[in-house]
């Protein structure tokens, strides 16, 4: 049986049971006055959230662990970003491009960093994605400035995030573990040329500069070198096709402007082609004729 509203308030007045000693006790503790009010302030923006305390080599202390962990999903708004990274393509950029926005507008600077983290592993690793991934960066940029910075320390330490520093050779059929090395040979070739597309793909967009992408073409055309050096196999083959390609696609969209690069590319690969052919058994004569092409690109 439940009660009226009028049984409720006549019971307000009624003979009231006494409270234990000991809560009476603990309610004359508690504080009589009103706190002083305090209005809620919206937080501030992440740009400078964290701008006057992080020191300026902060990124070189977390992006090595940023790297590491770039595919644990620890983080249910990092899950949600790489769920959209995925999605991004050209007809739902801009969409979707906004939504990273809006995830890194309500974190700190740290959660930028790893997200900036999480695109440049997928744009290098998966280099098809190169360019709607440099897309995603330019919208990035133009509502968060600091995203710039972050994928220019990205460039920097690319060798040590992604262990480039000792460059691998080519093993000999002799060696212990001879498949599993060329394995690794292959990768670290793979990894370049995706972080070299990648770079490209950043530099047409005005987000590095000259100097960043410099280095790493010169690397491509040492690999190529290198590569088309090996006795012929399907797969050093194929791998040689394909940084003749990359070489090719980078001369192709480079601008006027890019004096140095446009000649680094004209004389290194000029002074590759002049290597006698039995030097060179990977390089097709497809492979040959586009490196040409290359070479009438940039000149």
């Amino acid at each position: 049986m439940g009660f009226t509203i009028a049984q409720v308030y006549e019971a307000r007045f009624g003979s009231k049971l006494p409270l234990p000693k000991s809560v009476q006790d603990n309610i004359a503790k508690l504080r009589i006055t009103p706190a002083v009010y305090k209005p809620a302030r919206p937080p501030p923006r992440h740009v400078s959230r964290h701008k006057a305390t992080m020191p300026e080599n902060w990124r070189e202390k977390v992006l090595v662990e940023y790297v590491r962990k770039v595919k644990e999903y620890d983080d249910p708004e990092y899950y949600e970003v790489f769920a959209i990274l995925n999605k991004i393509a050209p007809p739902t950029l801009v969409e979707l491009s906004t939504e990273i926005v809006r995830f890194i507008g309500a974190r700190d600077e740290q959660f930028r960093l790893r997200i900036v983290t999480l695109l440049f592993n997928k744009a290098i690793s998966e280099n098809v994605f190169a360019a709607v991934m440099a897309d995603c960066a330019v919208k990035l940029v133009e509502s968060v400035p600091e995203v710039r910075e972050d994928l220019h320390a990205q460039v920097e330490m690319f060798p040590k995030l992604y262990n480039m520093t000792d460059t691998l050779v080519f093993p000999s059929v002799s060696e212990p573990g001879f498949d599993e090395k060329v394995i690794a040979w292959m990768r670290q070739k793979d990894k370049r040329r995706g972080f070299s597309k990648f770079l490209t793909q950043l530099f047409v967009r005005d987000l590095i500069t000259e100097k960043m992408i410099q280095g790493s073409l010169a690397q491509i055309v040492a690999d190529l070198n290198d590569t088309a050096r090996q006795a012929k196999t399907p797969q050093t083959e194929e791998n040689t096709t394909h940084l003749v390609d990359f070489l090719f696609e980078s001369a192709k969209v480079l601008p006027k402007t890019a004096r140095d690069i446009r000649k680094l590319i004209s004389e290194s690969l000029g002074n590759f082609l002049k290597i006698p052919r039995p030097e060179l058994p990977s390089l097709c004569m497809r492979s040959r004729f586009r490196a040409e092409d290359a070479v009438k690109c940039v000149q």
